[in-house]
């Protein structure tokens, strides 16, 4: 039973060491096939735009993008069909950017995923990283005319698929972006102090005098008024009494003339 136990846990921890193992390769073939440019002064959010712009008018829709704080990440999925089978590929970019000493540093990485096989990619050709960098730095201001593919056939079609991709019109000088720089970036707005708003700034318009409310007495001349509203009770409760007195003797005396008659009838 403890054979069968130790030739578990060595498998288990052989499996483990040999994905992180192949994680480590991969980031380090990752680093290696990937291209790095550094831009002076210009800030990553218009690079990040650059290259949006880039994509979608390459290829519109056929690109996904997603935006994240320092890096972009495109994908673009193809199914190719053959006589006796199909495939399956994706190609995935990478575009990392750190802002620092008022400079950005780009990295670009992409590479190919054939039938969802992520453990061995295929890294797609430096000539799609210059072509991407070229494209990103006419929308910067920093080149003058647009890359065309017809500059380098041997560009792994990722860029330049004339089946998948659509043919857009060039983009012009008036595409270009502006409030490119991290020199003309506005300062931020400091926060607001996080003390209790309740006890800075609010006035109230409060009655000078300084009694309290129910403590004071009430001002109101009541003597001849109250005077009146007794007297009209007072009047009123005799009423009541002579009227209630005067029912009592009706009901005392129709007793009385019922017991006579009822006497004389016997």
């Amino acid at each position: 039973m403890y054979k069968y136990l130790l030739v578990f846990i060595l498998v288990f921890f052989t499996g483990c060491f040999s994905d992180k193992n192949l994680s480590l390769n991969i980031e380090k073939l990752d680093d290696k096939n990937s291209t790095k440019r550094v831009y002076k002064d210009i800030s990553k959010d218009a690079i990040f735009e650059a290259a949006k712009r880039t994509f979608i008018l390459t290829g519109g829709y056929e690109f996904r993008i997603d935006s994240y704080r320092d890096s972009l990440i495109v994908s673009k999925t193809k199914l190719s069909h053959y006589p006796f089978y199909t495939n399956v590929s994706e190609d995935r970019w990478q575009i990392s950017i750190e802002e620092k000493n008022s400079s950005s540093y780009v990295k670009i990485l992409a590479k190919r995923v054939d039938n969802f096989d992520d453990k061995n990619p295929i890294y797609l050709s430096t000539s799609l990283h210059e072509l991407l960098f070229e494209r990103i730095e006419f929308y910067l201001g920093l080149k003058d005319s647009w890359s065309s593919c017809l500059v380098d056939f041997s560009l792994d079609d990722a860029l330049c698929d004339i089946i998948d991709l659509k043919f857009y019109s060039n983009p012009i000088k008036e595409d270009v972006l502006k409030n490119i720089y991290i020199s003309q970036r506005k300062p931020s707005k400091k926060l607001i102090d996080t003390k209790d708003i309740l006890l800075e700034d609010i006035s109230f318009t409060v009655d000078e005098q300084s009694e309290d409310i129910l403590s004071q007495e009430d001002d109101i001349d009541t003597s001849s008024e109250t005077r009146e509203f007794d007297a009209e009770i007072l009047e009123l409760d005799k009423k009541v009494n002579s009227n209630l007195d005067k029912t009592l003797d009706k009901i005392e005396e129709s007793l009385e003339n019922k017991e006579e008659i009822n006497e004389s009838t016997k």
